[in-house]
């Protein structure tokens, strides 16, 4: 049974195009001081087809995303999503 599963995914993934992003990690986080002190972090995303790209986001956008995923998913499921750092 698990060499089957093992053979779907991998056949699942030969069927996916090369521009479906296959892994995402933080890659730095910078620190903003001016008007407003604030963390930029840099993730960098990594396409199926090799290529690579840098998005740019505000600690904040991260914890929209959290308070809206919140509202979307029942009391008995939130247990499930990640906590954001403070």
């Amino acid at each position: 049974c698990t060499m089957q599963r093992q053979l779907r995914v991998e056949s699942d993934y030969d069927q996916l195009p090369d521009n479906v992003p296959i892994s995402a990690h933080i890659a730095d986080a910078e620190e903003h001081k001016g008007f407003s002190r604030h963390f930029l972090f840099v993730i960098q995303v990594k396409l199926k087809g090799g290529s690579r790209h840098l998005i740019f986001r505000r600690y904040r956008e991260f914890h929209n995303l959290q308070l809206s995923l919140m509202d979307t998913f029942p009391d008995g499921q939130r247990q499930l999503l990640p906590t954001l750092p403070g």
